[in-house]
């Protein structure tokens, strides 16, 4: 059977864990038999040694006890014996737990205890209690107890044998088992070592071969190589692997001499291409910036000419506000004056009716001169007629004289009323004939002001009609500047684009320089390869 790569990879291994199993199961083994060869030592030979040699020390200690207690016939120490007898027991029976000591010399030494116990107190009772003697009792008392020394030392005797041979087995059995696994160590190495010899010869060997063709390829581009594809497992795969792809790598540097020349073709007509877009880009880039620079001069002119017609919108605007106001005060002023014309007719008229009225009073005071007169006449003729009475018409005559100065003041009053009025006729007939010329001179002014109002109207109207232009100016004029704004914007927009077509052109150009060293580049790989 034809063993595979894998196989032969995990053969050292798998032998090597079928040895390491082996030496782990063995030293389990060894382990295990010494860990109870020590158990039997440590619960059961030991503790049973330590047993009897306390029983056979507890044994001699209360016989001893009884001996010196009948000795001096002290029944005082009747009770200590009774404690040592019950340790003793409690000892004994302790003792029967322990797995290697004989249950039935335990139960023969119990007994023989028992009736070593009947015979103590018989002994007690006759020698310290009666103060008597009894002779056979403690004969038979000595001779069970030495039966029962004898019973306790042949155990310790047993014991001590016992510890021997388990020491003695557990130190075997280790013996046993670290040569065992010596052998198998040893065992393990002779095979591990052979099987390692035969890796090296069927894997590490071709490998090796197959690294150094390979290198030889990458090294030196020595595509003539033979290789060796007799294997059948997975190294022979990767030998025919190897030479197939040799074989296909001789057909990559015809191959690629030819992609080489096609290559250095195209890159040299990109460069010339290139190159002469460049050229191109850069006198646009240049005509876009003088443009750039046009368009901000224009942009510059069209804000101070929409400054300016913003200016003139507000003179235009102020200027109808100023002839609106205007408008307005004469209209207010043309009603002003209308209103005194009228007030001034009213009043020509009251002073008309004034002047009748003082030529009405004329003619009353007419009247009362005449009246005046005729009380002169008649104070007179009484006065006439007192004196022609003498004494009696006396106070008729006072009367009359009184009459006569009224009369008299009357005429004077009437005659500096007459004045008065007279004068008052004439003042009124002047003012008539001043309200009458200032009538007219106002309905004059009235007609100026009516005048002026209407060419206000005309010249408002026209600076509404200015205004309305110059409102339609400032639009145009924004609109226009709005334009300006974007032409400037997409100029820039223009001029940053171009830069970047330039950038990527120059780039681009770049990477026909970067494709050029790689022509070159293959033609010297091509050129070392060897086939």
């Amino acid at each position: 059977m034809t063993l595979t790569f894998k196989r032969k990879m995990m053969l050292l291994p798998a032998l090597a864990a079928l040895f390491l199993l082996a030496i782990l199961g063995l030293s389990i083994i060894v382990g295990v038999k010494t860990g109870n060869a020590h158990e039997l030592i440590e619960q059961g030979h030991a503790p049973a040694l330590a047993h009897s040699q306390l029983m056979l020390a507890d044994l001699q200690t209360l016989h001893h006890e009884l001996q010196d207690a009948v000795a001096l016939k002290d029944e005082k120490r009747r009770e200590p014996m009774r404690a040592m007898a019950r340790k003793f027991s409690a000892d004994l029976e302790a003792a029967r737990r322990n797995p290697v000591l004989s249950a039935q010399h335990l139960t023969v030494l119990l007994q023989d205890f028992t009736e070593y116990q009947q015979n103590r107190e018989q002994v007690v009772e006759f020698y310290l209690v009666q103060k008597g003697e009894d002779t056979a009792a403690l004969a038979r008392l000595n001779t069970r107890f030495a039966s029962m020394q004898k019973a306790l030392q042949l155990m310790v005797n047993e014991q001590q044998r016992g510890l021997t041979d388990a020491f003695q087995r557990s130190a075997r059995a280790g013996t046993r088992g670290r040569v065992l696994i010596g052998v198998l160590v040893f065992l393990c190495i002779g095979v591990l070592a052979g099987m390692a010899y035969w890796m090296v010869k069927e894997v590490a060997e071709p490998l090796e071969r197959l690294s150094a063709m390979a290198s030889r390829i990458a090294t030196e581009g020595d595509l003539t190589v033979s290789i060796d594809v007799s294997a059948k497992d997975e190294v022979g795969e990767l030998a025919r692997s190897l030479d197939l792809l040799v074989k296909r790598l001789r057909a990559v540097p015809v191959a690629l001499q030819s992609v080489v020349g096609e290559l250095a073709t195209a890159s040299e007509r990109l460069t010339k291409v290139s190159q002469e877009q460049i050229a191109f880009l850069t006198e646009q880039a240049r005509s876009l910036s003088e443009a750039g620079t046009t368009m901000a001069e224009i942009a510059q002119t069209s804000s101070v000419a929409s400054n300016r017609a913003e200016m003139v919108l507000q003179v235009a605007e102020q200027a109808d506000t100023f002839t609106l106001a205007s408008q307005q005060s004469i209209e207010s002023s043309a009603q002003g004056l209308d209103q005194i014309r009228r007030r001034v007719s009213a009043m020509v008229g009251n002073i008309g009716q004034l002047s009748e009225q003082a030529v009405h009073a004329r003619e009353i005071i007419g009247s009362v001169k005449d009246l005046a007169d005729q009380s002169n006449v008649l104070a007179l003729n009484a006065a006439i007629e007192a004196s022609r009475a003498g004494e009696g018409g006396r106070g008729f005559a006072v009367v009359a004289r009184e009459m006569r100065v009224l009369s008299g003041q009357s005429l004077q009053s009437t005659e500096r009323i007459g004045r008065i009025l007279l004068d008052i006729n004439t003042a009124i007939r002047q003012a008539v004939a001043a309200a009458e010329g200032d009538s007219k001179e106002m309905e004059e002014g009235i007609e100026q002001v009516l005048t002026s109002a209407d060419k206000l109207k005309e010249i408002t109207h026209v600076m509404q009609e200015s205004s309305k232009a110059a409102r339609q100016i400032v639009a145009s004029v924004t609109q226009q500047n709005a334009g300006i704004s974007q032409m400037t914007d997409v100029m820039t927009q223009l001029s940053g684009m171009m830069g970047d077509v330039v950038l990527a052109t120059t780039t681009a150009e770049e990477a026909v320089g970067q494709i050029n060293s790689t022509v070159s580049q293959l033609r010297r790989i091509v050129s070392e390869f060897r086939v």
